[in-house]
This record gives C-alpha cells, sequence and structure tokens, in this order.
C-alpha cells in the first residue's frame, strides 16, 4: 500500500497545469488538495513572439519547453490567422506532456528526448550545427538551453510566450488549505514565491508538513525563501515527485 492513502497533499502548480500531479496523487489514495500560487499569464507583449511568428520559415526547429507556451503560442497563431505556420518546419518537445499538448492542436511532433528534461533536450536535440532553432519558453526560463544548443553551433532565437506570475490561493483553495496538509510540493520557484506570499502564519503550515520539490532550483528557492526541504524528486517530473513523497513518508 502506498505511503501516500489518505495523506493531504497540497499542489501548488496553476489551475491548467495540475492535472497529472493532481491524478498520479490520487491514484496513490492521496487526497490532492488544489492550492494554485501562480497564474500562467500571456507575455507582456506580443512583439517579440508576432516577430517570431511571422518568420517561421526561417527557422530549421522550432523547440517548445512546455504545455503552456504550446497553448499560448498556438493561440497567438490562431489569433493572427497563420493557422498552418507551423507544418512547414520541424518541431521538437521537451517531453511527452508538452508533445501530447501539440498533438492535439495538430502540429506533428519530430523529437522528444528519452530523458524527458530540458538538459536531455540540449544535449540530444539532432542536425543542430548550423541550424536555426526557434525556443519557446516562459520569460523566466533558466537560459542554460538556449547556451547549450548555442555551444553545439546552433543560432537560437527565444521568444518568452508566457509569464509565470505568483499569486497568493484565495478563495476555496484557501478554504482547503486551512483544512491542513501532510505534504506541500513545489514545482517550481515561482509556485514557492506565491504560497510565501501568503504571509507569516503559513509558515507553521510549512514547519508542520513535509515540503517536497521537483528539482534543485525549486529546493533552492524554498530554501531561500525560509521553508525547509525534506524530499526532492530525482528527475523533473510528476512520477519522481510523487516517488520522492512516498519514500519520505513511508519512513
Amino acid at each position: 500500500m502506498s505511503a501516500l492513502v489518505g495523506k493531504r497533499i497540497v499542489v501548488t502548480r496553476a489551475d491548467e497545469q495540475a492535472a497529472e500531479l493532481c491524478a498520479l496523487l490520487e491514484a496513490a489514495g492521496a487526497v490532492a488538495v488544489r492550492c494554485p500560487t501562480i497564474v500562467i499569464a500571456p507575455p507582456a507583449s506580443y512583439a517579440g513572439m508576432d516577430a517570431a511568428l511571422a518568420r517561421l520559415a526561417d527557422h530549421d526547429w522550432i523547440v517548445f519547453t512546455s504545455a503552456n507556451g504550446v497553448r499560448l503560442l498556438l493561440d497567438r497563431t490562431e489569433a493572427l490567422g497563420l493557422g498552418s505556420a507551423l507544418a512547414a518546419t520541424r518541431i521538437a518537445a521537451v517531453g511527452t506532456v508538452t508533445a501530447r499538448a501539440l498533438a492535439e492542436r495538430g502540429a506533428a511532433v519530430t523529437f522528444v528526448p528519452a530523458d524527458e528534461s530540458a538538459d536531455a533536450l540540449g544535449e540530444a536535440l539532432p542536425d543542430v550545427g548550423g541550424r536555426s532553432v526557434l525556443l519557446i519558453q516562459g520569460s523566466k526560463a533558466d537560459p542554460g538551453l538556449a547556451r547549450r544548443l548555442e555551444e553545439r553551433g546552433a543560432r537560437v532565437a527565444v521568444v518568452g510566450a508566457y509569464r509565470t506570475v505568483p499569486t497568493a490561493p484565495s478563495g476555496d483553495a484557501l478554504t482547503e488549505l486551512r483544512e491542513g496538509a501532510d505534504a506541500l510540493t513545489f514545482t517550481s520557484p515561482s509556485t514557492v514565491e506565491g504560497f510565501v506570499a501568503l504571509g507569516p502564519e503559513w509558515r507553521s503550515l510549512a514547519r508542520r508538513a513535509i515540503v517536497a520539490t521537483i528539482g534543485p532550483t525549486t529546493t533552492t528557492a524554498a530554501l531561500a525563501l525560509g521553508l525547509g526541504v525534506h524530499a526532492e524528486a530525482r528527475e523533473p517530473s510528476m512520477s519522481a515527485l510523487i516517488e520522492a513523497l512516498e519514500s519520505v513518508l513511508g519512513r
């Protein structure tokens, strides 16, 4: 039996991102408490995105690092009447979730790395030497992927397709949080920032609960903001986050 059975696990991902983690938690017998501490917002200006969309044919690869980037970019493509603009360019996705989001919008994916991470994508994306790569990501994304592709000889253009905005939970989410939690999960530095924005009274909740993160960048942010971290996923995936929770709660 899973160590998560009956445990109240807080999911701080944005509403549109939370389904996968909530489903995995519930499959393990946990109570998934949706408490979004971020909002996915359009870019502050569409100028950069629109300029890139006007020159899609100039690129050899379009690389998506999240389903959010897929949604925001393709929404903008449709708003500009560019429908099938991606059809003539090879598309890469960081993982199966992003690839599925592209497939649902009718975009054919050429490449997904076996190890679903930005690091693996940077190392394994084929045929990049001397090629033009358009990288679609969030405005606060780690520059490591672009840097690695450039080191391999690619000409990289980056489009910030969306903003991740920390926000303190409210309404039903806040009511659920007041019921208490056995564990808190954080999947980005922004989710930590949004939780901490609730104020000092919620630090006591964090002290009573297990804190689990998706990886070292999020762990660093949590520690810097005064949260203790008890578990860290071995890789940046929802299934690995579940494993980390089961390991620490099973002790």
